[in-house]
């Protein structure tokens, strides 16, 4: 299941440079113009570096910090 979400107002760990996703297979640019992109799978787990435990592509993170 997909998520579309604006990358300038979302604090979404899969579009965090701290949630371990070297390839970017998590997102998928929709527009990326206007800053619309899509988690392709809602409920991925990759690990935060900051809190050194595994996290959902969409948790909200406080110390967010974009890769876009």
């Amino acid at each position: 299941m997909a998520q579309l979400f604006n990358a300038n107002k979302a604090k979404k760990c899969a579009i965090c440079k701290n949630w371990y996703d070297p390839t970017n297979s998590a997102i998928a640019p929709v527009s990326p113009n206007v800053g619309l992109w899509e988690i392709k799978d809602i409920k991925e787990k990759k690990k935060c570096l900051i809190r050194n435990v595994d996290t959902i592509s969409t948790m909200y993170c406080n110390k967010f910090e974009s890769k876009l």
